[in-house]
């Protein structure tokens, strides 16, 4: 959840939540701001957390159930109801299957094809519009989950003859790192979808001609096991339509769905800022999506 109301119906977006931590003022009590909810639900502000045997990294703030708290039917917040209409909507069935245990299959050796066959013929419009909206409101409901487990559950991850585990292919901030191992570790393009936050927009310059529009997100910034080293790991989506990527706007909390690309890998080193013996040195890693159909950008309300 990107936002909930107070009991006095006040709108509160999770980046003025934040605000008001950091800032230590008192936090409201908050419900769900679906229509006809009224779930109790908390903050939870960013923070860092070091895995066992691993790095400290960040984890982005949240809004969620409080323990014990539901949805009511028909919330928008609904997962479970909104996974089910979803895989009983009727999508494609070579695409999207049922199975004999009650589960479905999600093939994504057709979407790799598609977005191949697009990009070959640098097309406007996908030859199948249904299959990438079902795959946008699957990645759409999977971001608003804490995790993977509901859709997990119920939905199987297929490319080609290989399972593949919804971690190895849907991608928080807090784990961008994995996303750049996971493409730097396959020969072949591999279906990603990653979570971003919109953090700017770079145009080309003025007077340039035509060329491609970045959109770029907050990146992750990870402290590591060698002293005095920061690592950043930068997302950025390209297209020629300007104004398509800047509807997106600064803020906003994005899905990107496709074939990723890594970027060059670059260095920098700047003198420590209270030790002038020591050197800062921030190593920024690069993902980079140039989209063939504009349904592989999705904004999560």
């Amino acid at each position: 959840m990107r936002r909930a109301v107070g009991i006095h119906g006040t709108l509160h977006r999770i980046e003025d939540l934040q605000k008001r931590h950091d800032t230590k003022q008192t936090l409201p009590t908050l419900l769900c701001d679906s229509e006809g909810c009224g779930a109790s639900v908390r903050f939870v502000p960013g923070h860092s957390r070091t895995p066992v045997g691993g790095v400290p990294m960040d984890v982005p703030a949240f809004i969620g159930l409080n323990k014990g708290a539901q949805h009511q039917p028909g919330c928008r917040y609904d997962a479970p109801a909104r996974l089910q209409s979803i895989l009983t909507a009727g999508t494609d069935a070579a695409f999207l299957p049922a199975l004999e245990d009650g589960k479905h299959e999600l093939r994504l050796l057709l979407l790799q094809q598609e977005l191949k066959r697009g990009a070959a013929a640098n097309a406007s419009e996908p030859s199948s519009d249904r299959c990438l909206a079902t795959l946008a409101d699957l990645l759409s409901l999977r971001a608003l989950c804490a995790d993977d487990a509901l859709l997990a559950a119920r939905l199987t991850l297929r490319l080609g003859k290989k399972k593949v585990d919804w971690s190895s292919f849907f991608y928080a901030q807090d784990r961008y790192d994995d996303a750049w191992e996971r493409l730097g570790s396959s020969s072949t393009d591999l279906p990603m979808a990653l979570v971003g936050t919109v953090r700017s927009h770079r145009s080309p310059q003025p007077g340039a001609g035509a060329g491609t529009t970045y959109l770029n997100c907050a990146p992750k910034y990870q402290r590591t096991d060698v002293a005095d080293r920061r690592d950043f790991y930068e997302v950025s989506v390209g297209h020629d339509d300007a104004a398509w990527l800047q509807s997106f706007p600064v803020g906003s909390e994005i899905v990107m769905f496709g074939l990723w690309r890594q970027g060059r890998t670059s260095t920098t080193s700047r003198p420590h800022p209270t030790d002038p013996r020591r050197t800062i040195t921030s190593v920024t890693y690069k993902l980079a999506l140039w989209p063939v159909f504009k349904q592989q950008l999705i904004e999560i309300h």
